[in-house]
């Protein structure tokens, strides 16, 4: 047995114990204390292990009971609720969204997170408020349906507030959240020459901003299987930190480390710490930790250490499908991106684009599937056409934004509408590529037929791949 062959199975045996944390933390008290069970045994019986593995097996088995009392605990906190009548300060938790005819908003009183929709003068008064500031607040709080109530777990959402009333004065937000709303908002600024759905495509491209795109253009990249462009990534994180590599690079190792470790948490508190781009910098912080330590790990058991990481500190993540689809993209591109390049036909350049979408298509397939159904076959070449353009977006966009948004309104205007001018073609072309393939979206038994299609000739080059090789 060679030492890579150990190496790779000890990283599928990280794996596996991963996705039997992420059971016992998510699945009903009997299934955990089931599977918990079925680990004892096939580490301490089936397995013949030296003295040492049987330490770390102990170790293991712990760390699974750790992660079932974790997260009995999270689901009892997030159900333990004060309801009831409220008057008094509540703190901004999300930004406003308008849905329908009503303002949405997370508000945080005391611990108690509650999801509002207000109408009126209150959602007038809402609608204006940033994250961290708090307003006053006048209403009722009430337990959520059981059936909506799993949708909000990995939100820490724990009622609804009925608002009547909404003061008119804000208190300021933390110096913290303040200067990542000042981003944000020059970001926003930055786009003022563009057109309003451009940039609000924009602000969702760089940051994830997508709470004013216009509801035909969610459902566009919804049908063209674009959706994952305006939801911040790890190939977000990657291009913000070589946007600001040449910098740190000036820095000595130790201060290199802080530093990164800094920037990674200031875009995870500028993006509003959701679950994709959480698990993307802890990714990118444990791989950057590895590397400065001189001790690299392969990506495979970093996915499952991030992964592990995360749910860790907050047990709710097993809840978001927003983080299963950041794993799954991730997961696909690093098992299947490599292999899938060497039998595509074609240019390199290309063969690996068409690689990385369809390995990336094929990790996200078990949770795209339990929430919105089998993806059209055409976001394949959605992804192809638009993917290299929304990287260009992101990689150049909050550099020249920062910079342009301080120069919008005075009189060097006009540059910060020339330099915005590449990145506003690079927005419209990705906007028209998700109008065009919304309209070529696929459905039924003619898609199913070309994934089966798909995936069978995927196969068969793989097959005659290796029998070449052989």
């Amino acid at each position: 047995m060679t030492t890579s062959y150990d190496a790779r199975r000890a990283d599928w045996m990280t794996v596996f114990f991963v996705g039997a944390y992420l059971v016992v933390t998510r699945a009903p008290l009997q299934t955990s204390i089931a599977i918990l069970i079925l680990f004892l045994i096939v580490m301490f019986v089936l397995v013949k292990l030296s003295r040492l593995a049987n330490v770390v097996a102990l170790a293991l088995v712990l760390l699974l009971m750790f992660g079932l009392l974790n997260s009995r605990h999270a689901q009892a906190e997030l159900h333990d609720v004060e309801l009831g009548p409220y008057s008094g300060l509540a703190t901004i938790v999300s930004d406003p969204r308008q849905v329908g005819a009503a303002t949405e908003v997370v508000i945080a009183i005391g611990p108690d997170r509650h999801i509002v929709f207000a109408y009126g003068r209150p959602s007038w008064r809402i609608a204006g408020a940033k994250v961290g500031e708090r307003i006053f607040v006048d209403g009722h709080r009430e337990s959520i349906e059981h059936d909506r109530h799993a949708r909000y777990y990995s939100r820490h959402i724990k009622g609804l507030f009925q608002v009547t009333q909404v003061g008119e004065t804000r208190l300021p937000a933390s110096p913290l959240l303040r200067s990542a709303q000042r981003v944000r908002d020059l970001v926003a600024k930055s786009a003022d020459s563009f057109d309003f759905a451009d940039k609000t495509l924009f602000t969702g491209l760089v940051i994830g901003d997508d709470t004013r795109q216009p509801k035909a253009m969610t459902q566009a990249f919804r049908d063209s299987g674009l959706a994952h462009l305006v939801a911040v990534s790890g190939q977000n994180v990657a291009f913000v930190l070589a946007a600001v590599s040449p910098l740190l690079s000036r820095l000595d190792r130790k201060s290199r480390v802080v530093v990164t470790m800094m920037i990674l948490f200031w875009f995870v508190v500028i993006t509003r710490v959701e679950p994709s781009v959480v698990r993307a910098a802890i990714m990118a912080g444990l791989a950057y930790l590895s590397v400065a330590i001189g001790r690299p790990t392969r990506t495979l058991r970093l996915i499952a250490l991030t992964v592990l990481v995360a749910v860790i500190v907050d047990p709710l993540l097993a809840w978001s499908i927003g983080f299963y689809m950041s794993v799954g993209a991730t997961l696909g591109l690093c098992v299947g991106a490599a292999p899938l390049t060497k039998v595509i036909p074609g240019p390199r350049w290309l063969a690996q684009l068409v690689a990385a979408t369809v390995a990336a298509q094929i990790g996200v397939m078990p949770a795209v599937l339990t929430v919105f159904g089998l993806p059209s076959a055409t976001g394949i070449i959605a992804n192809v056409l638009a993917v290299p353009v929304a990287g260009m977006v992101m990689l150049v966009g909050l550099p020249m934004a920062v910079p342009s948004g301080l120069m919008v309104g005075g009189s060097l205007n006009f540059l910060a509408t020339i330099l915005m001018w590449p990145v506003r073609v690079g927005v419209r072309w990705v906007w028209w590529v998700a109008t065009v393939f919304a309209e070529l979206r696929l459905t039924g038994a003619i898609n199913v037929a070309l994934w089966v299609a798909l995936l069978s000739a995927l196969l068969a080059m793989r097959h005659r791949s290796s029998s070449l090789v052989a």
